[in-house]
Protein backbone atom coordinates (compact mmCIF):
# COMPACT_ATOMS: atom_id res chain seq x y z
CA UNK A 1 0.00 0.00 0.00
CA UNK A 2 2.90 2.30 0.69
CA UNK A 3 4.26 1.99 -2.86
CA UNK A 4 0.79 2.75 -4.33
CA UNK A 5 0.53 5.97 -2.34
CA UNK A 6 4.07 6.98 -3.37
CA UNK A 7 3.21 6.30 -7.03
CA UNK A 8 0.03 8.36 -6.67
CA UNK A 9 1.87 11.33 -5.13
CA UNK A 10 4.46 11.23 -7.99
CA UNK A 11 1.65 11.45 -10.55
CA UNK A 12 0.07 14.42 -8.74
CA UNK A 13 3.44 16.17 -8.49
CA UNK A 14 4.09 15.54 -12.22
CA UNK A 15 0.66 17.00 -13.17
CA UNK A 16 1.23 20.05 -10.97
CA UNK A 17 4.68 20.55 -12.48
CA UNK A 18 3.31 20.40 -16.05
CA UNK A 19 0.51 22.82 -15.13
CA UNK A 20 3.00 25.22 -13.55
CA UNK A 21 5.23 25.00 -16.66
CA UNK A 22 2.29 25.94 -18.94
CA UNK A 23 1.38 28.88 -16.68
CA UNK A 24 4.99 30.17 -16.74
CA UNK A 25 5.17 29.82 -20.54
CA UNK A 26 1.88 31.73 -21.00
CA UNK A 27 3.10 34.52 -18.71
CA UNK A 28 6.40 34.77 -20.57
CA UNK A 29 4.69 34.95 -23.98
CA UNK A 30 2.34 37.67 -22.71
CA UNK A 31 5.19 39.85 -21.47
CA UNK A 32 7.29 39.33 -24.60
CA UNK A 33 4.35 40.37 -26.79
CA UNK A 34 3.76 43.48 -24.66
CA UNK A 35 7.41 44.53 -24.84
CA UNK A 36 7.88 43.83 -28.55
CA UNK A 37 4.59 45.34 -29.76
CA UNK A 38 4.78 48.83 -31.22
CA UNK A 39 2.55 51.39 -29.53
CA UNK A 40 -0.55 52.50 -31.45
CA UNK A 41 -0.67 56.12 -32.53
CA UNK A 42 -3.57 58.22 -31.33
CA UNK A 43 -5.77 59.51 -34.19
CA UNK A 44 -5.55 63.26 -34.80
CA UNK A 45 -9.27 63.88 -34.14
CA UNK A 46 -9.37 61.95 -30.86
CA UNK A 47 -10.44 63.79 -27.72
CA UNK A 48 -10.59 62.76 -24.12
CA UNK A 49 -14.18 62.01 -23.15
CA UNK A 50 -13.80 64.07 -19.99
CA UNK A 51 -12.72 67.07 -22.09
CA UNK A 52 -16.05 67.16 -23.98
CA UNK A 53 -18.92 69.31 -22.85
CA UNK A 54 -22.14 67.45 -21.95
CA UNK A 55 -23.74 68.57 -25.25
CA UNK A 56 -20.77 67.32 -27.27
CA UNK A 57 -20.74 64.02 -25.37
CA UNK A 58 -24.46 63.54 -26.08
CA UNK A 59 -23.89 64.21 -29.78
CA UNK A 60 -21.00 61.76 -29.89
CA UNK A 61 -23.05 59.11 -28.08
CA UNK A 62 -25.94 59.58 -30.50
CA UNK A 63 -23.57 59.23 -33.46
CA UNK A 64 -21.99 56.15 -31.88
CA UNK A 65 -25.34 54.37 -31.69
CA UNK A 66 -26.42 55.37 -35.19
CA UNK A 67 -28.85 58.16 -34.34
CA UNK A 68 -28.63 61.69 -35.56
CA UNK A 69 -26.86 64.12 -33.22
CA UNK A 70 -28.88 65.73 -30.45
CA UNK A 71 -28.73 69.22 -31.98
CA UNK A 72 -30.05 67.99 -35.32
CA UNK A 73 -32.70 65.83 -33.66
CA UNK A 74 -34.02 68.68 -31.55
CA UNK A 75 -34.11 70.97 -34.60
CA UNK A 76 -36.03 68.34 -36.57
CA UNK A 77 -38.44 67.79 -33.67
CA UNK A 78 -39.25 71.46 -33.36
CA UNK A 79 -42.70 71.54 -34.92
CA UNK A 80 -43.95 74.62 -36.70
CA UNK A 81 -46.03 76.81 -34.44
CA UNK A 82 -48.85 77.06 -36.95
CA UNK A 83 -49.75 73.35 -36.50
CA UNK A 84 -51.28 71.91 -33.35
CA UNK A 85 -51.99 68.24 -32.69
CA UNK A 86 -55.27 67.63 -30.84
CA UNK A 87 -55.35 63.84 -30.99
CA UNK A 88 -54.24 60.70 -32.78
CA UNK A 89 -57.03 58.51 -34.05
CA UNK A 90 -54.92 55.53 -35.11
CA UNK A 91 -51.20 54.85 -35.13
CA UNK A 92 -48.73 53.80 -37.78
CA UNK A 93 -48.67 54.31 -41.52
CA UNK A 94 -52.44 53.89 -41.95
CA UNK A 95 -53.63 56.11 -39.09
CA UNK A 96 -55.10 59.57 -38.90
CA UNK A 97 -54.91 62.53 -36.57
CA UNK A 98 -56.78 65.67 -35.53
CA UNK A 99 -54.63 68.64 -36.54
CA UNK A 100 -55.43 72.34 -36.31
CA UNK A 101 -53.75 74.77 -38.69
CA UNK A 102 -53.27 78.49 -37.96
CA UNK A 103 -55.62 78.47 -34.96
CA UNK A 104 -58.55 77.00 -36.89
CA UNK A 105 -60.62 74.13 -35.48
CA UNK A 106 -58.96 70.74 -35.90
CA UNK A 107 -59.81 68.42 -38.75
CA UNK A 108 -59.12 64.74 -39.32
CA UNK A 109 -56.20 64.05 -41.64
CA UNK A 110 -55.23 60.59 -42.89
CA UNK A 111 -51.62 59.53 -43.41
CA UNK A 112 -50.57 60.63 -46.89
CA UNK A 113 -53.11 63.48 -47.09
CA UNK A 114 -52.03 67.13 -47.11
CA UNK A 115 -52.36 69.04 -43.84
CA UNK A 116 -51.60 72.39 -45.49
CA UNK A 117 -50.11 73.34 -48.86
CA UNK A 118 -46.71 71.66 -49.09
CA UNK A 119 -47.14 69.74 -45.80
CA UNK A 120 -48.19 66.07 -45.77
CA UNK A 121 -48.97 63.82 -42.78
CA UNK A 122 -46.27 61.12 -42.99
CA UNK A 123 -47.00 58.85 -39.98
CA UNK A 124 -48.73 58.79 -36.60
CA UNK A 125 -47.64 57.48 -33.22
CA UNK A 126 -48.60 57.70 -29.55
CA UNK A 127 -49.45 61.39 -28.96
CA UNK A 128 -47.27 62.47 -31.92
CA UNK A 129 -47.28 62.71 -35.69
CA UNK A 130 -44.61 63.25 -38.32
CA UNK A 131 -45.13 65.83 -41.03
CA UNK A 132 -43.23 66.03 -44.34
CA UNK A 133 -42.46 69.55 -45.48
CA UNK A 134 -40.43 69.83 -48.68
CA UNK A 135 -38.62 66.54 -47.99
CA UNK A 136 -37.81 67.29 -44.35
CA UNK A 137 -39.60 65.41 -41.62
CA UNK A 138 -40.83 67.26 -38.54
CA UNK A 139 -42.35 65.79 -35.39
CA UNK A 140 -45.48 67.33 -33.89
CA UNK A 141 -46.37 66.34 -30.32
CA UNK A 142 -49.71 66.62 -28.59
CA UNK A 143 -49.89 69.21 -25.81
CA UNK A 144 -53.18 68.79 -23.90
CA UNK A 145 -52.80 72.06 -21.94
CA UNK A 146 -52.35 74.16 -25.06
CA UNK A 147 -55.04 72.23 -26.96
CA UNK A 148 -57.79 73.14 -24.47
CA UNK A 149 -56.61 76.76 -24.22
CA UNK A 150 -57.42 77.42 -27.90
CA UNK A 151 -61.15 77.12 -27.45
CA UNK A 152 -61.49 73.55 -28.68
CA UNK A 153 -63.28 71.52 -26.05
CA UNK A 154 -63.54 67.75 -26.26
CA UNK A 155 -67.01 66.17 -26.44
CA UNK A 156 -68.94 65.83 -23.19
CA UNK A 157 -68.48 62.06 -23.07
CA UNK A 158 -64.70 62.56 -23.04
CA UNK A 159 -64.76 64.91 -20.06
CA UNK A 160 -64.10 63.62 -16.59
CA UNK A 161 -67.35 62.79 -14.74
CA UNK A 162 -68.15 64.91 -11.70
CA UNK A 163 -68.21 63.03 -8.37
CA UNK A 164 -71.58 62.38 -6.75
CA UNK A 165 -72.46 64.83 -3.97
CA UNK A 166 -72.23 63.45 -0.46
CA UNK A 167 -75.65 62.86 1.12
CA UNK A 168 -76.51 65.00 4.08
CA UNK A 169 -77.15 63.07 7.25
CA UNK A 170 -79.85 63.86 9.77
CA UNK A 171 -78.80 65.04 13.21
CA UNK A 172 -78.58 62.27 15.82
CA UNK A 173 -81.81 61.56 17.70
CA UNK A 174 -84.09 62.70 14.88
CA UNK A 175 -85.86 59.91 13.06
CA UNK A 176 -85.92 60.10 9.27
CA UNK A 177 -89.24 60.88 7.62
CA UNK A 178 -91.27 57.74 6.78
CA UNK A 179 -91.45 56.79 3.16
CA UNK A 180 -94.96 56.06 1.99
CA UNK A 181 -95.68 53.25 -0.45
CA UNK A 182 -96.93 54.23 -3.90
CA UNK A 183 -100.66 53.91 -4.40
CA UNK A 184 -101.82 50.57 -5.81
CA UNK A 185 -103.23 50.50 -9.35
CA UNK A 186 -106.06 48.39 -10.73
CA UNK A 187 -103.63 45.98 -12.37
CA UNK A 188 -102.04 45.04 -9.05
CA UNK A 189 -105.26 44.07 -7.21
Amino acid sequence: MNSASAHRSRQVALMLGVLLAFACAALAVTWVLRLVASPQTVPAGAQLIGALSPEQAAQQAARLFGAEPVGAASAAQAAPSRFRLYGVIAGGDSGSALIGVDGKPPRAVRVGDPVAPGVVLHATGYKRVWLDRDGTRQELRMDPQRASATGFTPPSFAQRPQPFPQPTLAAPGIAPAPVSAPPATDNER
